[in-house]
Formats: structure tokens, C-alpha cells, sequence
């Protein structure tokens, strides 16, 4: 199903350009099988020219699945490549039809979806020649709902579940480009506005519930680079043979909501945001993913949560970055996350805090770490990561690493911090099987004691604990120049002393 969905959605939505020379119907149609035949798909079709103009009907498209036993075969609408006169192409489809789905073990229909799709102006253009294919496309909406469903022996009625999802307005273009036994996508889309609607509910019992999910403004950017002859039984080997995939993802803002019972009474969610990014580079070399979002809230009730709960996130961030082929010398990695402007709702701070001791101000965790590794295998190389963990080798080596932008915003204390450091790997004694790392660590605070001193008047920190806390912070610290600020430096040096505020401590 994920290779159907991704590989449908990069041959029939995304594509664009001016014309470059002329291409035919025949030509276009055979670009999209040898696409989708690229994907392990067994395609059979039924083609009649009339006039200039080809209609392809009684698509069936049929992926095997080895490790099930079994195969999925979609039979799709029947698409007209009509000759625009100018050397281009117009694709259309009906604007209503039906997408069927047939899951098959041991040649036995196992499961069956019968999905309807309603287009509204759609429309689509290709120019170019092959092997240099640009599309452009547009329409008010496409909607698809579920019309049957059967599985595990029985019919999922409509009235068990209803399913529907509409999107638009929508616009892209994309270039299709062949050349060295590779095909390459570059696109730019805007989809426009997202509803999934699902009510389910059990027919012989009270349990059931319902999914809605919103999101406007959606956009999005890619380049997506594919050996014509991909192995789909092992999708890294995409990446191994030179391909890649770099898209990003945006939307405008987004909500969702869900109920379910189980028969205990109702638990619902709502979930809302004022915008969000996802974007994902992948190559044979490299990874990197990110995912963001701001202005998010949360509500939560049920029965088996004590009390509503209510929260909200100003600004959420996570970026990783990561070497994926083995290498001589060091590469660059990164992490980075931010967790921005949290508040929840007074009713949640009143059970630990019913005085309001504690400052209820937002709260922020942040931090950026940059590095540099050296890989000894690549992750796309199962079997080496394998015998790895058969043997309890290491991937790699950390060469070195840098602390940046890192604060901790609780409850009116507050740590900033930066540092960096690098490591010894051939130094594996020092620090008990680790590398020696040497380098420094700078650290301000603010707020530790008034903080501690809040905690013991509520009760949940003791006297004798509150003590402690504070001779270690004595031991690791130095008064600063404001009331209730200190800083810190732990250094680790060449002969692996480690020291605080030049004081050695081990």
C-alpha cells in the first residue's frame, strides 16, 4: 500500500513546464507505465486510439508481496491521453469513477476497498519529449470516499465506517527527466485545503467514534532522483544505486479532533496548530529530517484521565543530521531541539501547585549539538549492522561535539550553556571504555535557590535533600553578580582531569 500510494502520487500529481519539442499521447501513456512498471507494478491496460486522441481503460496494476504470499491489484479509471494540437498532451479522467483495491493470499481474495473519486475541474497538460517530460496541473478539488470494504470475512458496511477526504484547490507543475538510467522529478505543488472525515461504529455494541482532520495552505517542494531498474523488494537499494529524495512539506495551520467509546463514556482530543513544516533529505551519503510546528494546543478528556487536561506550545522543533556512508575522515552531524513557550491550563498546575508557589510562566527547552562522526558502515548495509550487533561493534567514532544555544526555562529557574568538546578514541581507559573527550563546558544559572526554597514550602523537596542539592551546587559553582545567579565551567583536560571552576574534581 505505501509503495502504491507513494509511487501514484509521484506519476499521476506531480508534474509541469513549457513545451520543449512535441510528445504524443502513445509516449506519455507508456512514460506512466514504465514508471509505475519501474515500481514492480505488472501492468495490463486496454488501448484504443480514437482518432488522435488514446484512451486507456481496464487498468490493472498488480505488486507482489513474497513474504505474504499473496498480491495487491488495483484496477484503476480509465485515463484519455487527448493530442492538444500545440504539441502537448491533456490527461483526464472521468469526473466520477471508482479506485478498487484487492488484497490476494494464496490466490484468495483476503480483502477488498472500493473507493470513489470525484474530481472538479481538474485538469492536466504534458509537453516535452521523452525523456524530457514537463507537466502542469490544476483543478478546484479531488475527493475520495470510501464506498465498500471487505475483510477478514465479513463486509465493512457504510454504516460501520465512513471515510472521505477532499482536497483543494490545487496547482503544480513538475519535470520529468530520463537520461543515464536514472529518472528525475523536480515539482512544486500547492495543494490547497485538507478534511479527512472517519465515523466508525460498532453495530453490535455502543463502542464507536469519530476522526476529523484539517489542514489549509498546503504546499510543497521536491526533488526526487530513482533508478530505472529498482529493486522494490529492497527500497534502500534505491538510495544505494544513486537515488535520493529531498521534499519539503508545509501547511498554514491545522486542526483535528477524535471521539471514541468504548463503552465507559467518551474520550475526545483536540489538537491545533497555526503552522508546520516537515522536510527529509535522503541520499546514499546523507539523512536529514526535520519537523516543525507553532502555535499548538491540546485538549484532552475521558474517563479513565482524572481531569480534563489543556496545554499549549508556542513553538516545537526537531532537526537531525546525520552521515549514512562509511568514511575516512570525519562528517558532519547535528541535532537541534526546541521546545518553546509550553503552558497548560491552571486546573492541571493546581494539583501539585493549589497555592500557586511556582512561577506559571512559560516554559522553553532548547538545544543545538553539532558534531563530528566518523562512519565505519553504512546504514544501508543490513547485514553489516547486523553482524554489529552480533558482535557489539561500534558504527563509528565521535570525533568531537559543540553545545550550542541551550537553555532550560522551568518554573523561574533558568540554565543557559555552551560548550564544545573533542575526543580521543584511541584513549578507550581513561573514561572506562569511553574516548577521552577534553574541552569545556560554560554554564549560568538563575534562580536555583528561590527555586529550591519553593519546592520545600510545598512540601516536595525535605530539608535534608534541599541541603544536599545545595552543597553540590556550592561544589560546582560560583556566586554570580546578580542575587540568585551562578555560573559554572567543568573543563576536561589533555590528561583527563576533570575540573570545575578550575578546581579538580576527579
Amino acid at each position: 500500500m505505501n509503495r502504491y500510494v507513494t509511487a501514484s502520487a509521484l506519476a499521476i500529481v506531480a508534474m509541469a513546464g513549457p513545451a520543449l519539442a512535441d510528445v504524443t499521447p502513445q509516449q506519455v501513456w507508456d512514460d506512466f507505465d514504465a514508471y509505475m512498471s519501474n515500481f514492480g507494478y505488472d501492468i495490463t491496460a486496454t488501448e484504443v486510439m480514437e482518432g488522435s486522441d488514446l484512451v486507456v481503460s481496464d487498468m490493472t496494476m498488480v505488486v507482489t508481496i513474497p513474504e505474504e504470499d499473496g498480491v495487491v491489484r488495483v484496477v484503476m479509471p480509465p485515463m484519455t491521453f487527448a493530442d492538444a494540437g500545440d504539441g502537448s498532451v491533456n490527461v483526464t479522467y472521468p469526473d466520477v469513477s471508482q479506485i478498487e483495491l484487492f488484497f490476494v493470499e494464496r490466490e484468495e481474495t483476503v480483502g477488498e476497498v472500493v473507493i470513489e473519486m470525484t474530481q472538479a475541474a481538474f485538469a492536466m497538460n504534458v509537453s516535452g519529449n521523452p525523456g524530457d517530460m514537463t507537466y502542469t496541473y490544476s483543478g478546484d478539488s479531488i475527493a475520495l470516499e470510501l464506498i465498500r470494504a471487505f475483510g477478514d470475512g465479513e463486509e465493512i458496511t457504510r454504516d460501520m465506517l465512513s471515510a472521505t477526504m477532499t482536497m483543494g484547490p490545487l496547482s503544480g507543475t513538475s519535470h520529468v527527466m530520463q537520461a543515464d538510467g536514472m529518472r528525475s522529478i523536480e515539482q512544486e505543488q500547492s495543494l490547497g485545503d485538507l478534511a479527512i472525515d472517519m465515523v466508525f461504529k460498532d453495530p453490535d455494541g455502543d463502542e464507536g467514534g469519530m476522526f476529523n482532520m484539517q489542514l489549509t495552505g498546503i504546499t510543497g517542494t521536491g526533488a526526487t532522483v530513482l533508478p530505472e531498474e529498482l529493486d522494490y523488494e529492497d527500497p534502500a537499494s534505491m538510495f544505494k544505486n544513486g537515488g535520493s529524495v529531498d521534499a519539503v512539506l508545509k501547511h498554514s495551520g491545522g486542526a483535528t479532533q477524535f471521539t471514541f467509546d468504548e463503552g465507559d463514556g467518551p474520550t475526545a482530543g483536540q489538537f491545533t496548530s497555526t503552522g508546520g513544516e516537515f522536510a527529509v533529505a535522503v541520499s546514499e551519503t546523507a539523512l536529514t529530517y526535520a519537523l516543525s510546528g507553532t502555535g499548538q494546543t491540546v485538549a484532552l478528556s475521558g474517563p479513565e484521565l482524572p481531569l480534563p487536561i489543556n496545554a499549549e506550545l508556542g513553538e516545537f522543533g526537531f532537526a537531525l543530521e546525520m552521515p549514512l556512508a562509511p568514511s575516512e575522515t570525519p562528517q558532519d552531524a547535528s541535532l537541534s531541539v526546541v521546545i518553546g513557550n509550553f503552558t497548560m491550563a491552571d486546573m492541571l498546575w493546581n494539583i501539585f501547585d493549589p497555592a500557586e508557589v511556582l512561577p506559571r510562566d512559560p516554559a522553553t527547552v532548547a538545544f543545538n549539538l553539532d558534531a563530528q562522526v566518523t562512519p565505519f558502515v553504512s546504514l544501508f548495509d543490513t547485514d553489516a549492522v547486523e553482524e554489529l550487533g552480533r558482535t557489539g561493534g561500534m558504527p563509528g567514532e565521535l570525533n568531537s561535539v559543540t553545545l550550542s544555544d541551550f537553555v532550560i526555562d522551568v518554573v523561574g529557574g533558568v540554565i543557559l550553556g555552551s560548550g564544545a568538546f573533542t575526543f580521543d578514541n584511541s584513549d578507550l581507559e581513561t573514561f572506562d571504555g569511553l574516548p577521552r573527550p577534553m574541552g569545556q563546558l560554560d554554564l549560568q544559572v538563575s534562580g536555583a535557590n528561590t527555586l529550591i526554597d519553593s519546592l520545600i514550602s510545598m512540601g516536595l523537596l525535605p530539608e535534608q535533600d534541599a541541603m544536599g542539592f545545595r552543597m553540590m551546587l556550592s561544589m560546582f559553582t560560583v556566586p554570580g553578580e546578580e542575587p540568585d545567579t551562578m555560573t559554572s565551567t567543568i573543563e576536561i583536560n589533555e590528561e583527563g582531569h576533570v575540573l570545575a571552576n578550575g578546581q579538580r574534581i576527579q
